[in-house]
This record gives C-alpha cells, sequence and structure tokens, in this order.
C-alpha cells in the first residue's frame, strides 16, 4: 500500500480549504478580498491604514482598492486621509460596518479560532512552520520561473530579427 502524499493530492487539499473560506465571504455576501479587508479592519479596532492592507495581504493594490470601494457603497465604510496626510489614506468601518463584522465577519472568525484551536499547540507550530517553510520554497521557485520566463522570451524576441538566406 502506497501511502505517499501527491501533489494533486496537496493542491484540492489546498482549494478545499480556499473553497471554505470563500463559503465565508459568500455567506456574508461579499467577494473573498472584501470579506477580509473588512475582518482585518474590524478586528484592528474599526480602522486601518490602505498602505497596511496592500502590504499583508496578497491581493493586487487594484483588488483592495476594489474591496473597499465595495465597502464604502454599502456604507460598511469609509476612505479618509490619515490624520495629517494628503497621501496616506485610512479605511473606517461605519456604525453599520461594525454591526455587520459583529453578526456575520467575526462569528466566521470565531469559528476559524475554533478550528484552529482544536489542534494542540505542538500541532499548531507545526503546521505554521510546515506552510510557512512550503511557502517561502514555492515562493522561490516562482521567482525563478518567472526570471526563466523572461530570459525564454527575450532570447525569442532577439531571434525575431534574425533570417536564414538559403
Amino acid at each position: 500500500m502506497n501511502s505517499a502524499v501527491t501533489l494533486v493530492d496537496f493542491d484540492r487539499l489546498l482549494n478545499g480549504l480556499d473553497h471554505i473560506y470563500s463559503e465565508f465571504s459568500r455567506a456574508c455576501g461579499l467577494s473573498d478580498c472584501a470579506y477580509w479587508m473588512l475582518v482585518d479592519t474590524s478586528t484592528a479596532g474599526g480602522s486601518i491604514a490602505v498602505s497596511r492592507l496592500t502590504s499583508e495581504w496578497f491581493y493586487s493594490k487594484q483588488t483592495i482598492n476594489s474591496a473597499i470601494k465595495t465597502l464604502t457603497a454599502r456604507d460598511f465604510a469609509t476612505l479618509e486621509f490619515a490624520e495629517g496626510s494628503r497621501k496616506n489614506k485610512v479605511v473606517r468601518l461605519t456604525e453599520a460596518g461594525m454591526r455587520f463584522a459583529e453578526r456575520y465577519a467575526l462569528p466566521a472568525l470565531k469559528a476559524e479560532q475554533r478550528a484552529f484551536g482544536a489542534l494542540e499547540p505542538c500541532e499548531q507550530r507545526e503546521i505554521m512552520r510546515l506552510i510557512g517553510k512550503f511557502s517561502q520554497v514555492l515562493g522561490e521557485e516562482c521567482e525563478a520561473f518567472k526570471q526563466h520566463i523572461v530570459a525564454e522570451s527575450q532570447a525569442e524576441n532577439q531571434g525575431e530579427g534574425e533570417s536564414c538566406d538559403c
């Protein structure tokens, strides 16, 4: 009996986890990104710098700004300049946003905390260590892959101008 885990098994597991998180956001009527911006802003006390959101989440700035627009359009948040700045902006939850977060986002976060709490402390540390290591190495592999693609593309572009006289 072969008990080896395949990358397909691992990818399915990660995809399943992504699906569960998407179900939380969908249950709230929000996109994944808007859900996480709401959660992060509410757990930060109701306001957070946009620069922090863009630096700490693995979404593009455009996606984060779109999520913030969704939150502001639903009157869950406001977007304003940080105190003393004409450049840096802050997302602030409105009263409606705080109530919405308390009703929908925070219970989902508590469910996640209960699931993580079901792991022993040593299991919590181990899962963090292993996912961190995997993420680090995969990130390095991705960078190497992107450099390879760029080099390959440059080589193809150089070859386009050459012709063969027969």
